[in-house]
């Protein structure tokens, strides 16, 4: 092989501390789940990855691309799955349980006011 030819491997580049920020809080993990539900109409993957990765730096985007690949794995939504597991990576159960309360919490809390809303101003019982 000649001297001057191209390494076979390119040795990845190393990310510097200040490129990713503390680990999220409970509330932080709610919160930013809850933006990403309420924004994703139809699909919640490109929001999630903007807010991980972007703009909160909570996770590189190999990391974030890695762990998506894992939820292919597991039974249930991807989106889901992947909620649960990036609220346990750092916070344990507790987090993966504000991550997964805040992907689902507010469509639920919608999803009801309008069924209620609908149920109170057009149902109207059988007057027999």
């Amino acid at each position: 092989m000649p001297p001057d030819s191209p390494p076979v491997a390119v040795p990845a580049p190393d990310i510097p501390e200040s490129a990713t920020s503390t680990p999220p809080g409970l509330i932080a993990l709610f919160v930013a789940f809850a933006k990403m539900s309420l924004a994703g109409f139809g699909g919640v993957l490109v929001w999630a990855r903007r807010g991980i990765v972007d703009q909160h730096r909570w996770m590189t985007a190999d990391e974030f691309n890695e762990t998506f690949a894992l939820c292919h794995f597991l039974l249930g939504p991807n989106i889901v799955n992947l909620s649960v597991m990036f609220g346990s990576r750092f916070r344990a159960i507790p987090g993966g349980l504000a991550a997964f309360a805040g992907l689902v919490g507010p469509p639920v809390v919608v999803v009801t006011i309008l069924g209620g809303a609908v149920w109170a101003c057009c149902y109207r019982p059988f007057s027999g």
